[in-house]
């Protein structure tokens, strides 16, 4: 159903497999992950009516573009199935997909929703310390966490305007430093513009207040938290931001976009 069948899961099928044909030896693999998907999410939606599956799609979609490996493009094909889709473990996931796929899914996992004490404050800062010290076991559960939010941000739209100017908020506050961290730029100048955007549409002091002023809640988190320092979360982000930078080089000198020397 949804996705899978019909005009609509061809042209997604196909956008795919253009996206990722640098991807070539893993090209079966993409599509098998890419039905897998399409199953999983069989009869969900989004709040603006799209087939929930879209979303992960258009998560994968993003990865393709900073030329991420098989592993985290097919991660983001499936990083919603164990979350949001009963029959599906983890277990599943390693069995057909490998190791490395289980582990970036697995990550994002654990860095969903896992605080609701009611006290939305405390809440938040216990998600993103969750959140960081997932992250801080591989640079590629970031970029996918990334591409999530840019994605959920590309389709605010859809929220309850209380709900866009708190993701927004959020947004503007631990994933854009984020991003900046890792040296993404294109995800950083993006989810910025589209959090600033969401601002623009409402006049709302006490939410417009900490944008650009003072430390971020990423900053505060890793100067401020305990358990974030002691587990050296900030010196690992760093490093991650080497891989990265690495990855964007190997990238770029394969395009013969960088200078000779």
């Amino acid at each position: 159903g949804g996705v899978g069948g019909g005009g609509g899961g061809s042209q997604y099928a196909h956008r795919l497999a253009q996206a990722t044909s640098y991807l070539k030896p893993h090209i079966r693999q993409i599509a098998s992950a890419l039905r897998f998907a399409v199953e999983a999410h069989d009869g969900q939606v989004r709040r603006s009516g799209e087939p929930f599956v879209t979303h992960p799609i258009e998560v994968a979609l993003i990865l393709a573009s900073l030329r991420m490996d098989a592993a985290t493009v097919i991660a983001g094909l499936l990083h919603d199935t164990v979350e949001d889709c009963e029959h599906v473990t983890i277990h599943d996931l390693r069995t057909r997909f490998g190791n490395e796929v289980a582990r970036i899914v697995e990550g994002e996992t654990k860095v969903s929703k896992l605080h609701t004490t009611g006290n939305k404050k405390f809440d938040q800062r216990m998600n993103t310390r969750s959140m960081l010290l997932a992250m801080a076991e591989d640079w590629r559960i970031i970029v996918v966490k990334l591409a999530d939010r840019l994605h959920n941000m590309r389709t605010l739209g859809a929220m309850p305007v209380e709900k866009q100017r708190r993701i927004a908020a959020e947004t503007l506050d631990v994933f854009v430093p984020l991003a900046r961290t890792l040296g993404i730029q294109a995800l950083e100048d993006e989810l910025r513009q589209l959090s600033l955007r969401t601002f623009a549409h409402v006049v709302d002091v006490q939410l417009a207040q900490p944008i650009g002023q003072g430390r971020t809640q990423l900053e505060r988190l890793l100067e401020d938290d305990y358990v974030l320092r002691t587990r050296r979360v900030g010196p690992r982000l760093l490093q991650h931001r080497v891989a990265w930078d690495a990855h964007s080089l190997a990238w770029l000198s394969s395009r013969n976009m960088l200078p000779a020397f």
